[in-house]
């Protein structure tokens, strides 16, 4: 107990007096915009990435598809629905968790031991030969050094400041995919994008690559949300056990704990974003360690993170699948059922549960009251998916219509000079009248579609799905970098909630403003 006690006084001690003397390559060998570096004992620091997620409210989570599409393994990758959601405001409309750039390296985890050691080229290696439980006590050793000498750079929610753990399966596989960064098609690659050779941005099997050995942490390209080593090097531990596949969720057994992203032993062709491998916690009586196994930090925050956040999340709650809110009893005395009904089916439902006297018919109503929520939430859930690419939709029609509507134009203009110059029989101005004939047939058959598409919209989404759904849309398109389509999509939901306001059929007009965006 003393010999612990004198270690952890020696910890504190230098870490407290050491100064931020890591040269940047043990650390952060590829600084980029964006990063976000927390201190660590013994003059250390460490880099984490903001995994960025659209936010509505409390209760408001992402829907993605994990898993992949390789055959051999879908009794444990097969693609399902996912969620996820973020820990800290970044704003209004958009929240965050941060996982580590790089893997956890040597320099790092000796960073929190007993002593200091020097910066040495070999401690730049990932940490590996831990155990999943030696992970997470360094997380929490971590975690608590922060606590008591950094806490003011810690992200908060409310007055709850972050800390440290293994990622979940969901969280490391959408900052590995590329979170946001990347569109939807390419989220659902193999891999992560790559503008070059994969031996540029993973560290494989072979003598190309990295030829049967760990390599020094950021040697190579980053993903596109700005991680390196994400795939190959070291494979990665994440916080809950393995589970099989059983077609669109996880079978009900929980095994081993689980490895992601591969390492420098696989081969080039096996490399992909989906692999989840089971490894048992004790191989022959002993925890299981390997040379191959490592891991990165996420930082996040307690959900229920402050009384006011825990009312508002019972309030959201409270909204999920029904259009109002029913009337509570008081406690011990039946509520008396109303000559009228209620318009809300679910409200209705609790008032006859409520008002039955009878405790098995009481329990089967309110059991069919929560199949009915969950019903009306997933329509819900449905419905605000296809407001969004109904949207999304609009905005790429506005900027396609844009685009032909200036080419129309300038074909128009063209075919005038010419004619002016060569007069109106000469075979020339004849070929390129025909062409501006159908060229005009094209916008006018794709201004009906436009139109329909803003005709359908109105009648199907209401306002406030249609609202909060451009926000939702308009924050991909920022976190994608899609700036270019921002002012279509804009342009798209105006018409759209004008006409919803006012129902008058502006063809020219919505083709004219459309134009107005294209500056070609």
């Amino acid at each position: 107990m003393q010999r612990r006690l004198i270690g952890s006084l020696f910890l504190i001690a230098a870490s407290l007096n050491a100064a931020a003397d890591w040269p940047g390559s043990l650390f952060n060998p590829q600084p980029a915009e964006g990063d976000v570096i927390f201190p660590m004992p013994c003059g250390g620091a460490m880099v984490f990435r903001k995994a960025l997620i659209p936010n509505q409210g409390p209760l408001d989570d992402y829907g993605i598809v994990v898993g992949g599409d390789d055959a051999d393994h879908a009794y444990a990758e097969h693609p399902r629905p996912a969620q996820i959601a973020g820990s800290f405001d970044q704003d209004a409309k958009t929240r965050f968790y941060l996982i580590g750039k790089y893997e956890v390296n040597r320099a790092q985890y000796a960073a929190l031991g007993s002593q200091c050691q020097p910066p040495a080229d070999d401690q730049r290696l990932p940490q590996t030969n831990v155990t999943w439980l030696e992970a997470m006590a360094f997380a929490d050793r971590y975690s608590q050094w922060l606590l008591k000498n950094a806490a003011d750079k810690l992200p908060k929610d409310g007055q709850q400041p972050g800390f440290l753990r293994l990622p979940t399966e969901v969280e490391w596989e959408f900052a590995a995919r590329g979170g946001l960064a990347v569109p939807v098609a390419q989220f659902r690659e193999r891999t992560f994008p790559m503008d070059d050779e994969m031996v540029r941005y993973v560290w494989f099997e072979g003598t190309e690559s990295a030829n049967g050995k760990p390599q020094p942490i950021g040697m190579l390209r980053p993903n596109p949300l700005g991680l390196h080593d994400v795939l190959g090097n070291a494979d990665e531990m994440v916080f809950e056990p393995y589970r099989l596949n059983r077609l669109d969720r996880l079978h009900g057994q929980a095994g081993g704990f689980v490895v992601r992203g591969g390492n420098y032993f696989t081969p080039q062709a096996e490399v992909r974003t989906a692999q989840r491998i089971e490894v048992p916690f004790y191989v022959k009586g002993e925890p299981r360690r390997a040379e191959t196994t490592g891991f990165r930090l996420v930082m996040t925050v307690p959900v229920e993170s402050s009384r006011e956040k825990l009312r508002s999340l019972r309030e959201s709650w409270d909204k999920l699948g029904s259009a109002a809110i029913a009337p509570k009893a008081s406690p011990g005395q039946p509520k008396s059922i109303e000559p009228e009904g209620l318009d809300d089916p679910v409200a209705e439902l609790g008032v006859i549960s409520d008002a039955a006297q009878d405790a098995n018919m009481k329990n089967r109503l309110r059991n069919v009251q929560n199949r009915l929520k969950v019903t009306i939430q997933e329509r819900d859930d449905q419905r605000k998916l296809a407001a969004k690419a109904a949207l999304r939709l609009g905005a790429f029609l506005c900027q396609k219509m844009g685009a032909d509507g200036k080419w129309v134009d300038a074909a128009e203009t063209l075919l005038k000079q010419r004619e002016a110059a060569f007069g109106a029989d000469d075979p020339g101005v004849k070929s390129r009248r025909e062409q501006l004939k159908g060229d005009r047939a094209a916008l006018t058959e794709n201004l009906l579609y436009y139109s329909e598409t803003i005709l359908g919209s109105a009648a199907i989404y209401d306002g406030p799905v249609l609202g909060e759904q451009f926000e939702v849309l308009k924050t991909e398109l920022e976190l994608k970098n899609y700036q270019a389509l921002l002012g279509y999509a804009d342009t798209y939901y105006r018409q759209l909630a004008a006409y919803r306001d006012k129902p008058v059929v502006r063809q020219r007009a919505w083709l004219d403003e459309c134009k107005a965006l294209n500056k070609k």
